[in-house]
Protein backbone atom coordinates (compact mmCIF):
# COMPACT_ATOMS: atom_id res chain seq x y z
CA UNK A 1 0.00 0.00 0.00
CA UNK A 2 1.32 3.29 -1.07
CA UNK A 3 1.73 6.46 1.09
CA UNK A 4 -1.84 8.08 -0.31
CA UNK A 5 -3.53 4.60 0.99
CA UNK A 6 -1.99 5.63 4.09
CA UNK A 7 -3.16 8.80 3.74
CA UNK A 8 -6.59 7.56 3.19
CA UNK A 9 -6.40 5.74 6.61
CA UNK A 10 -5.23 8.88 8.41
CA UNK A 11 -8.31 10.70 7.34
CA UNK A 12 -10.61 9.37 10.00
CA UNK A 13 -13.31 11.70 10.88
CA UNK A 14 -12.78 14.68 12.97
CA UNK A 15 -13.94 15.27 16.84
CA UNK A 16 -13.27 12.18 18.25
CA UNK A 17 -11.82 11.82 21.33
CA UNK A 18 -7.90 10.49 21.22
CA UNK A 19 -7.28 7.19 22.87
CA UNK A 20 -3.76 5.75 23.65
CA UNK A 21 -2.18 4.42 20.93
CA UNK A 22 -2.42 0.77 19.84
CA UNK A 23 1.25 -0.92 20.51
CA UNK A 24 2.95 -2.99 17.60
CA UNK A 25 1.68 -5.71 19.63
CA UNK A 26 -1.61 -5.21 18.20
CA UNK A 27 -0.63 -4.22 14.77
CA UNK A 28 1.06 -7.71 15.07
CA UNK A 29 -1.58 -9.90 16.03
CA UNK A 30 -4.10 -8.13 13.65
CA UNK A 31 -1.98 -9.09 10.92
CA UNK A 32 -1.28 -12.59 12.07
CA UNK A 33 -5.43 -13.21 12.49
CA UNK A 34 -5.35 -12.18 8.37
CA UNK A 35 -2.40 -14.30 7.80
CA UNK A 36 -3.56 -17.71 9.34
CA UNK A 37 -7.25 -16.94 7.23
CA UNK A 38 -5.17 -16.43 4.05
CA UNK A 39 -3.56 -19.66 4.85
CA UNK A 40 -6.56 -21.70 5.92
CA UNK A 41 -7.94 -21.00 1.96
CA UNK A 42 -4.72 -22.46 0.46
CA UNK A 43 -2.90 -18.80 -0.06
CA UNK A 44 0.54 -18.70 -0.04
CA UNK A 45 1.21 -15.65 2.20
CA UNK A 46 3.77 -14.96 4.69
CA UNK A 47 3.77 -12.55 7.85
CA UNK A 48 7.10 -9.77 7.98
CA UNK A 49 7.75 -7.26 10.71
CA UNK A 50 9.73 -4.18 10.18
CA UNK A 51 10.95 -1.45 11.41
CA UNK A 52 8.75 1.97 10.58
CA UNK A 53 11.63 4.22 10.54
CA UNK A 54 9.39 7.29 12.02
CA UNK A 55 9.08 7.95 8.59
CA UNK A 56 5.27 9.94 8.38
CA UNK A 57 3.15 8.46 5.98
CA UNK A 58 4.51 5.13 6.07
CA UNK A 59 1.77 2.34 6.34
CA UNK A 60 1.70 0.34 9.10
CA UNK A 61 -0.08 -2.87 7.16
CA UNK A 62 0.56 -3.30 3.56
CA UNK A 63 1.00 -5.81 0.85
CA UNK A 64 4.06 -7.18 -1.13
CA UNK A 65 3.84 -10.13 -3.66
CA UNK A 66 6.45 -11.82 -5.96
CA UNK A 67 6.98 -15.06 -7.72
CA UNK A 68 2.79 -15.88 -7.04
CA UNK A 69 3.29 -15.34 -3.42
CA UNK A 70 2.38 -12.45 -0.67
CA UNK A 71 3.78 -10.75 2.06
CA UNK A 72 2.12 -9.17 5.23
CA UNK A 73 4.25 -6.55 5.99
CA UNK A 74 3.85 -4.79 9.48
CA UNK A 75 5.51 -1.81 10.20
CA UNK A 76 3.98 -0.12 13.37
CA UNK A 77 7.25 -0.02 15.48
CA UNK A 78 8.38 3.90 15.17
CA UNK A 79 5.68 4.73 12.90
CA UNK A 80 3.54 7.81 13.45
CA UNK A 81 1.25 6.93 11.30
CA UNK A 82 0.34 3.53 12.87
CA UNK A 83 0.11 5.71 16.62
CA UNK A 84 -2.04 8.22 14.68
CA UNK A 85 -4.58 5.90 13.08
CA UNK A 86 -4.57 3.29 16.32
CA UNK A 87 -5.24 6.49 18.76
CA UNK A 88 -8.23 7.65 16.48
CA UNK A 89 -10.54 4.65 16.98
CA UNK A 90 -12.44 3.61 19.55
CA UNK A 91 -10.55 1.53 22.28
CA UNK A 92 -13.03 -1.45 21.96
CA UNK A 93 -13.21 -1.45 18.34
CA UNK A 94 -9.20 -1.02 17.82
CA UNK A 95 -8.27 -4.68 17.89
CA UNK A 96 -11.08 -5.84 15.19
CA UNK A 97 -10.91 -2.51 12.77
CA UNK A 98 -6.86 -3.34 12.78
CA UNK A 99 -7.39 -6.94 12.16
CA UNK A 100 -10.17 -5.86 9.03
CA UNK A 101 -7.28 -3.67 7.71
CA UNK A 102 -5.02 -6.74 7.26
CA UNK A 103 -7.86 -8.73 5.62
CA UNK A 104 -8.32 -5.56 3.22
CA UNK A 105 -4.71 -6.35 2.00
CA UNK A 106 -5.73 -10.51 1.81
CA UNK A 107 -8.28 -9.22 -0.58
CA UNK A 108 -5.43 -7.45 -2.47
CA UNK A 109 -3.55 -10.58 -2.11
CA UNK A 110 -6.68 -13.11 -3.68
CA UNK A 111 -6.24 -10.70 -6.28
CA UNK A 112 -3.15 -10.70 -7.00
CA UNK A 113 -2.69 -14.68 -6.87
CA UNK A 114 -5.56 -14.90 -9.35
CA UNK A 115 -3.59 -12.83 -12.54
CA UNK A 116 -5.10 -9.24 -11.66
CA UNK A 117 -2.73 -6.25 -11.92
CA UNK A 118 -1.68 -4.15 -9.28
CA UNK A 119 0.81 -1.63 -9.83
CA UNK A 120 -0.53 1.76 -9.23
CA UNK A 121 1.78 3.49 -11.26
CA UNK A 122 0.54 4.75 -14.05
CA UNK A 123 3.52 5.89 -16.90
CA UNK A 124 4.20 9.49 -17.27
CA UNK A 125 4.30 8.98 -21.07
CA UNK A 126 0.89 7.91 -21.14
CA UNK A 127 -0.42 9.74 -17.79
CA UNK A 128 -1.55 13.25 -19.89
CA UNK A 129 -3.71 10.93 -21.92
CA UNK A 130 -7.36 11.39 -20.26
CA UNK A 131 -8.71 7.66 -21.66
CA UNK A 132 -5.96 5.91 -20.30
CA UNK A 133 -5.95 8.37 -16.71
CA UNK A 134 -9.91 7.03 -16.87
CA UNK A 135 -9.36 3.28 -17.61
CA UNK A 136 -5.84 3.34 -14.52
CA UNK A 137 -8.52 5.17 -12.07
CA UNK A 138 -11.70 2.79 -12.73
CA UNK A 139 -8.61 -0.46 -12.74
CA UNK A 140 -6.92 0.84 -9.49
CA UNK A 141 -10.87 1.65 -7.68
CA UNK A 142 -11.55 -2.05 -8.64
CA UNK A 143 -8.96 -3.32 -6.24
CA UNK A 144 -9.73 -1.43 -3.72
CA UNK A 145 -13.49 -2.17 -4.03
CA UNK A 146 -12.45 -5.42 -3.53
CA UNK A 147 -10.05 -5.37 -0.56
CA UNK A 148 -12.76 -2.99 1.19
CA UNK A 149 -15.43 -5.56 0.54
CA UNK A 150 -12.94 -8.16 1.38
CA UNK A 151 -12.59 -6.75 5.02
CA UNK A 152 -16.75 -5.91 4.82
CA UNK A 153 -17.40 -10.07 4.40
CA UNK A 154 -15.24 -11.19 7.06
CA UNK A 155 -16.61 -8.43 9.67
CA UNK A 156 -19.74 -9.80 8.58
CA UNK A 157 -18.80 -13.58 9.29
CA UNK A 158 -16.94 -13.56 12.19
CA UNK A 159 -18.11 -9.72 13.86
CA UNK A 160 -21.88 -9.36 12.87
CA UNK A 161 -22.42 -7.90 16.26
CA UNK A 162 -20.25 -4.78 15.17
CA UNK A 163 -20.24 -4.59 11.82
CA UNK A 164 -22.61 -1.32 11.64
CA UNK A 165 -20.08 0.36 13.78
CA UNK A 166 -17.02 -0.97 11.97
CA UNK A 167 -18.26 -0.69 8.14
CA UNK A 168 -19.12 2.84 9.58
CA UNK A 169 -15.52 3.59 10.35
CA UNK A 170 -14.43 2.33 6.85
CA UNK A 171 -16.64 4.63 5.27
CA UNK A 172 -15.52 7.81 7.75
CA UNK A 173 -12.05 6.94 6.45
CA UNK A 174 -13.26 6.89 2.62
CA UNK A 175 -15.06 10.02 2.83
CA UNK A 176 -12.85 12.26 4.82
CA UNK A 177 -10.17 11.61 2.14
CA UNK A 178 -11.99 11.02 -1.12
CA UNK A 179 -9.75 10.58 -3.85
CA UNK A 180 -10.90 9.27 -7.20
CA UNK A 181 -9.14 6.07 -7.55
CA UNK A 182 -9.87 5.13 -3.91
CA UNK A 183 -13.68 5.95 -3.75
CA UNK A 184 -15.32 3.41 -2.54
CA UNK A 185 -17.93 5.15 -0.45
CA UNK A 186 -20.67 3.90 -1.94
CA UNK A 187 -20.30 0.67 -2.34
CA UNK A 188 -19.40 1.12 1.58
CA UNK A 189 -23.37 3.33 2.05
CA UNK A 190 -24.89 -0.05 0.35
CA UNK A 191 -22.93 -2.75 2.28
CA UNK A 192 -24.12 -0.72 5.89
CA UNK A 193 -27.98 -0.58 4.31
CA UNK A 194 -28.04 -3.92 3.77
CA UNK A 195 -26.64 -5.28 7.17
CA UNK A 196 -24.14 -8.05 7.89
CA UNK A 197 -24.78 -10.94 5.00
CA UNK A 198 -23.09 -14.17 5.58
CA UNK A 199 -23.77 -17.23 3.43
CA UNK A 200 -21.64 -19.14 5.11
CA UNK A 201 -19.73 -19.42 1.85
CA UNK A 202 -15.87 -18.43 0.67
CA UNK A 203 -15.67 -14.84 2.04
CA UNK A 204 -13.80 -14.22 -1.79
CA UNK A 205 -17.00 -15.37 -3.32
CA UNK A 206 -19.12 -13.41 -1.62
CA UNK A 207 -16.93 -10.43 -1.82
CA UNK A 208 -17.35 -11.60 -6.02
CA UNK A 209 -20.93 -11.77 -6.14
CA UNK A 210 -21.57 -8.41 -3.89
CA UNK A 211 -19.38 -6.75 -6.58
CA UNK A 212 -20.87 -8.01 -9.47
CA UNK A 213 -24.26 -6.97 -7.82
CA UNK A 214 -23.09 -3.16 -7.08
CA UNK A 215 -22.20 -2.57 -10.81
Amino acid sequence: MNKLCAAVLLALAGPAAWAAPGTEAQWIAAATQAVAYGRAQGMPIDLEIVDGNGLPGHTPVGLASENGRCTLIVSASNNPTADKLSAMIAPDLLDTFLAGAAMHEVGHCHRRLNGFPHNEKLLPVVAWIGPVRDWFARRVRTEEAYADMTAVAWIARYHPERYTALVNEMLRVRTRFREPKHDTVALLERAIAEGPQDANENLFTQVDERLIRYR
